[in-house]
């Protein structure tokens, strides 16, 4: 092999190295998030009020933070095999009624219908609030230095 060649795969598996870790780090960050906002979820509920979609955060490989709007959301579970819900650019709710219902509704992700298992409501005026408290203290600790 010449050197132009091992040249070559050596920057292709530094290029893979570094991607895997880049996702490697979203993960940790999604679980991070995962645990914060489980924090401010409720029981599971079987079905929801549900009007429109308005927002989401993928939290993990198979748990979203689902906005219905600004101040209305749900930690929603769906089931394991929608490996694209950490990268969605979007997503859609398949739903029949003006529910979301845990069992019979899913979410639409990468052309996949993926069923919704759980649906927690997520109070979402303490979960800011926390979230201001976190950014305050961190910016006071960076002032302090």
């Amino acid at each position: 092999m010449n050197l132009k060649w091992t040249l070559l795969l050596i920057a292709a598996v530094a290029s893979n190295a570094g991607a895997q870790d880049r996702a490697s780090e979203r993960m940790s960050k999604m679980e991070q998030r995962h645990a914060f906002v489980t924090r401010f979820a409720g029981e599971p509920k079987s079905s929801v009020a549900f009007a429109r979609s308005y927002d989401f955060e993928p939290l993990g490989r198979h748990t979203v933070l689902l906005y219905e709007s600004m101040n209305r959301a749900y930690l929603v579970e769906i089931e394991d095999f929608c490996p694209d819900l950490p990268t969605a650019m979007a997503i859609g709710v398949e739903n029949q009624t003006s529910r979301l219902s845990a069992k019979f509704d899913a979410l639409r992700i990468g052309g996949r219908s993926c069923q919704i298992l759980e649906i927690r409501p997520v109070d979402v005026k303490a979960m800011k609030a926390a979230q201001k408290s976190q950014r305050e203290a961190a910016k006071a600790a960076k002032t302090s230095d």
